[in-house]
């Protein structure tokens, strides 16, 4: 990059010192032919772009695709546990974390929740109504 640039001043420096001491009557066609040579040099690195190789979009398109719903499906699981947690606080007054597990299927899409897993045991009204709000039929208890 750094002999890129050097060759250019060059050729700029090259073109201003004919154009100076060109005469009156040839100076039009020195401006034309010293133009070409500055647009030569500026375009020089254009034929080193062909090494360059570029992924095809699809595979890009896929792979970020893939990501976002990633990322999606995981605000989601955050969201839902969330909302667990608030649920059964405001409902039944009890303070516990939320794990969920996720059906999510082969094109990233979210089907419902599996299995509902919480850090303190809830009475069994608290149980059958996150069942029922999350349709799950797995409520798991993880006590620390």
């Amino acid at each position: 990059m750094k002999s890129y640039v050097i060759s250019v001043c060059i050729a700029a420096v090259i073109a201003s010192l004919a154009d100076i001491l060109a005469p009156r009557e040839h100076q039009k066609y020195i401006r034309v032919l010293l133009g070409f040579l500055i647009l030569t040099v500026i375009l020089s690195p254009l034929p080193n772009v062909k090494k360059i190789k570029f992924e095809p979009l699809e595979n890009q398109t896929a792979e970020n695709t893939k990501i976002l719903s990633d990322s999606i499906s995981e605000k989601l699981k955050e969201n839902v546990e969330a909302d667990i947690c608030g649920r059964i606080k405001g409902e039944f007054g009890i303070i516990c974390d939320a794990n969920v597990l996720l059906d999510i299927d082969d094109e990233h899409k979210i089907r419902g929740v599996k299995m509902i897993e919480l850090s303190k045991k809830i009475p069994e009204s608290a149980a059958e109504r996150l069942k029922e709000v999350y349709g799950c039929d797995r409520i798991e208890y993880k006590v620390k």
